[in-house]
């Protein structure tokens, strides 16, 4: 079993390292199991790092200067929360909408149940409807 400071660790280098710097395909592989599940539309339970992964390289297709801001982070030992924000800059096809060269962000919160420091489940809570009316505004 890891420590709440591992898995605190291991969630902040996923969005240090992966999310923000753009390594996801290698740092994902390391800090997401392989039958870790995604809870989340429209992905519907659907398990294995491929579809994190998924989900971050159509947000880096369509945003340059992605950036995941985490502005609170709880651990209870290995259950973790996250609220943060996303920004970027609207320079791909997102949602059937293509680049407005906008800025927009997107509110998250996000929770993580991990185990030896590796996630296993993700439930992740996006503002997307707010993404989508910056998008057409």
């Amino acid at each position: 079993m890891s420590s709440s400071s591992e898995n605190r660790n291991a969630i902040l280098r996923l969005y240090d390292e992966a999310l923000n710097q753009g390594n996801y395909e290698q740092v994902i592989d390391e800090l997401v199991a392989d039958g870790a599940v995604m809870h989340h539309a429209p992905y519907h339970d659907q398990t294995g790092p491929e579809v994190l992964k998924s989900t971050w390289r159509a947000l880096h297709d369509a945003f340059s200067d992605l950036h995941f801001e985490v502005e609170e982070l709880l651990v209870e030992n290995d259950f973790i929360a996250v609220r943060g924000t996303t920004s970027g800059t609207h320079t791909g096809t997102f949602a059937g909408t293509g680049p407005t060269g906008q800025r927009v962000s997107e509110r998250a919160h996000v929770f993580y149940r991990l185990r030896d420091a590796k996630v296993t489940e993700i439930w992740p809570m996006v503002d997307r409807a707010g993404l989508l009316q910056q998008l057409h505004a």
